[in-house]
């Protein structure tokens, strides 16, 4: 509450409604006349209509002041339409001061006095998603900024997007020269640098048909400075710290979920992933997948409101870096949807991380991005249709070229990887050419970048290939069996010898060539294992059994996954029949490319 002292007079609403002594008081035919009832020891009046744009959905709010009878100006009111057809917020709000007259439908004809304010009424929209938007046929970059024609309301921690003031031209030499080896390697810069600037490029990517979907893991120890270098890097959409960035792996996927969809076309960062006590580790390896699912998809989960009706989905809108102590342990089409990027400790040039850090401290590095927008918008957005052209031609060119890179060199890839790539290559495209534009770096120094550039993707592909495969379940299978029967946990007969009782840990038999092994039994003791060591196997026995015959180390018997042989004690057992030499050789990593063929 204010002391302000605020009267209106009696032409403040329309009809039946009048201000009398300070209250609201409602004009009641009775017998011929008029009677004067009171109904509040306040007057309520409209002071803006609010339509809060989400980018889905549109909903009205009403923000509403009053002055109480003896002066009081109350604090100004942004109410919900639901809120004010049940007009309960008034105790809940401005507490005694909201109190009204007990009679019978009184909060509806205060709802309706309201409504018939005759004072103007503003007409208001707020935004509650960042990024591009087509507004009156202009195209605007949404942010929350002050000197802005249109206001960006985010919620919590991403408050701390915000726009500023564009940087000047000389400021840009900084930028430049995070090309090179400045405060961190260029095989931890280009990567950040290339994911940064491709992250305004997202909406119009949508719409010619290549959107992103992947995810960038920062991956280092505790201590390398890796919640600090994310935070570095969404400083250029607005100012953060590594003790504020926007979502960390303690909360929920919903949560997560919500957020990354009001992020149009800006980064963020879910922080710290990180190694815990078996149940809590499991529960950040699912949110972790569900991130890889979120970004690889771009599809949000379908929900239903209270009267059970379908609400619009809300999907990751804009691109997200993870930090993590080692790259999480998720399936194989989880950890293909991430790009690793490894920090090492000593990394970080701290003298020049700080030089940096005071840039994002006075909003310099927003300032650049905010240029960069701006001539987005004035290079390309004057010709929608063909900017979406080129960025179509570039996406399949670029992933074609990555392709043959990745093929040559023997790189085992998923086919998620080369539009990853390409995705990656747009970005740091773009990024050279606003340098180049500004004339910060020459036409050689271009050529010499995208040279080094594509060096370190395809280092990154040929490291992130090793994590593909340990995570293949075929892999981890086979290396665990291993595991058990080197250590006698659990033991094979060899098919043929002597009859003995079969004691516990009895998984089947084997000869030179190939192991005979109870599937059930075997499926179990890995499964137990990994438990053991923190780890999940979730894979299926079933479903096991057919990656292994889909990896060619299961051998088929009369096209069926398993076949029956005699034990050696006489008893006829299913089993199914592993090939040794390509178990060995799955182990070894000597592998043929995961694909060669892109959809």
């Amino acid at each position: 509450m204010t002391q302000n002292i605020s009267h209106y007079d009696e032409s403040v609403y329309n009809e039946p409604y009048i201000v009398k002594d300070g209250c609201l008081y409602e004009q009641v035919p009775v017998k011929d006349q008029l009677v004067d009832v009171k109904l509040a020891d306040f007057v309520p009046v409209l002071k803006a209509e609010v339509t809060h744009d989400d980018g889905v959905e549109q909903k009205k709010l009403f923000r509403v002041a009053a002055t109480h009878k003896t002066g009081l100006v109350m604090l100004e009111q942004t109410v919900s339409a639901d809120e004010m057809q049940t007009m309960r917020w008034l105790l809940q709000r401005w507490g005694q001061y909201g109190a009204v007259v007990p009679k019978q439908n009184v909060l509806a004809k205060i709802c309706h006095a309201i409504m018939q304010t005759k004072l103007e009424v503003r007409n208001e929209t707020v935004y509650a998603q960042t990024g591009w938007r087509k507004i009156n046929g202009e195209w605007v970059f949404l942010m929350p900024r002050a000197d802005s024609d249109y206001t960006v309301e985010l919620q919590g921690k991403l408050n701390s997007y915000h726009f500023i003031q564009p940087c000047d031209k000389e400021s840009l030499f900084y930028l430049a020269a995070m090309l090179d080896n400045s405060f961190a390697p260029q095989s931890v810069l280009l990567p950040l640098l290339s994911v940064t600037f491709l992250s305004p490029l997202n909406h119009f990517l949508k719409t010619a048909g290549c959107q992103p979907k992947f995810v960038t893991a920062l991956i280092g120890k505790t201590g390398s400075r890796k919640s600090t270098l994310a935070a570095l890097f969404l400083s250029f959409f607005g100012r953060f710290t590594a003790s504020d960035l926007p979502m960390s792996f303690h909360d929920t996927a919903n949560s997560i979920l919500s957020n990354v969809y009001y992020l149009k076309d800006v980064l963020t960062c879910i922080d710290d992933f990180h190694p815990s006590g078996m149940f809590h580790e499991q529960e950040m390896r699912t949110i972790a997948q569900n991130i890889s699912r979120y970004y690889g998809d771009r599809i949000g989960r379908a929900r239903l409101n209270t009267k059970a009706e379908l609400q619009a989905s809300r999907p990751p809108t804009g691109n997200a870096i993870i930090t993590a102590e080692y790259a999480p342990e998720i399936s194989v089409s989880g950890s293909a949807r991430y790009f690793n990027i490894e920090l090492n400790e000593n990394d970080i040039v701290l003298k020049e991380l700080s030089e940096y850090q005071r840039l994002a401290e006075q909003n310099v590095l927003s300032g650049m991005m905010m240029c960069y927008v701006d001539w987005v918008k004035q290079e390309y957005l004057t010709d929608e249709f063909e900017l979406k052209k080129s960025l179509s031609e570039m996406f399949l060119r670029y992933r074609s070229e990555f392709i043959s890179k990745l093929s040559a060199a023997n790189i085992k890839f998923h086919n998620r990887t080369p539009d990853m790539l390409s995705h990656l290559k747009i970005g740091f495209a773009f990024l050279l050419v606003f340098l180049q534009t500004h004339e910060q770096i020459t036409e050689p120094e271009v050529s010499r970048y995208e040279k080094v550039f594509d060096e370190i993707l395809l280092k990154s592909c040929a490291n992130n290939a090793e994590i593909i495969d340990i995570e293949n379940p075929t892999t981890r299978f086979c290396e665990k069996l291993k595991s058990l029967l080197d250590s006698g946990r659990c033991y094979v007969e060899l098919r043929g010898a002597e009859y003995v009782p079969t004691q516990k840990g009895y998984l089947g038999l084997e000869n030179e060539d190939c192991y005979y092994l109870l599937a059930d039994a075997a499926h179990s003791e890995v499964r137990k294992l990994c438990a053991e060591q923190g780890e999940h196997f979730s894979v299926s026995k079933n479903q096991l059994i057919k990656q292994l015959a889909e990896d060619d180390i299961l051998i088929k018997c009369g096209g069926r996954n398993t076949t029956t042989v005699r034990s050696n004690g006489g008893k006829m057992i299913s089993v199914a029949v592993l090939d040794k030499a390509k178990m060995e050789q799955r182990m070894s990593g000597d592998l043929c490319p995961l694909t060669t063929e892109v959809g």
